[in-house]
């Protein structure tokens, strides 16, 4: 599974405005909200879903990074966005650093598998530390997108 199949070019956010944990998950629904991979009428029942996994345990998984997901009856087909926080956001990180790399991943209900094999792709990926380097120093939104595609290509 490739990153780019579930994280399109057009859902990658260079620099996320947003300053506390809520905040970055709806500017990232609402990205996806807005290039109609979420309906608007169900924009507040998945942010509830994804605040109340954050309740769970935090998605804040340390060196940077956090992973909101969630699956929704709403959501059709694995869907997902990528954003940079320039600043970095409190995130109840396992490690207590600001994040400033987020991968969103909302899933189907039933794709128990399809969900699994996502979460594990992102977490192949932010385990390199050059792909977080990179990432976190990339000069535009052009730039990650590209880095995304490559590492796609070291192991798809």
């Amino acid at each position: 599974m490739k990153l780019i199949d579930f994280i399109g070019e057009d859902v990658v956010i260079d620099n996320l405005q947003s300053t506390d944990k809520e905040s970055v998950i709806r500017e990232m629904v609402d990205l996806l909200k807005d290039l109609n991979k979420i309906s608007e009428n169900d924009v507040d029942d998945v942010m509830e879903a994804l605040i109340k996994r954050e309740k769970v345990g935090s998605t804040g998984i340390g060196k940077g990074v956090a992973v909101p997901h969630t699956k929704h009856k709403s959501i059709t087909k694995i869907t997902g966005a990528f954003g940079r926080s320039l600043k970095g956001v409190e995130f109840d990180s396992l490690d207590g650093e600001p994040v400033h790399l987020f991968f969103l991943l909302l899933s189907p209900n039933d794709s128990t598998d399809v969900h699994l094999a996502a979460l594990e792709r992102i977490s192949s990926v932010i385990r390199n530390p050059d792909f977080r380097n990179f990432v976190k120093n990339a000069a535009n939104k052009s730039e990650m997108v590209e880095i995304l595609k490559e590492v796609d290509e070291v192991k798809a």
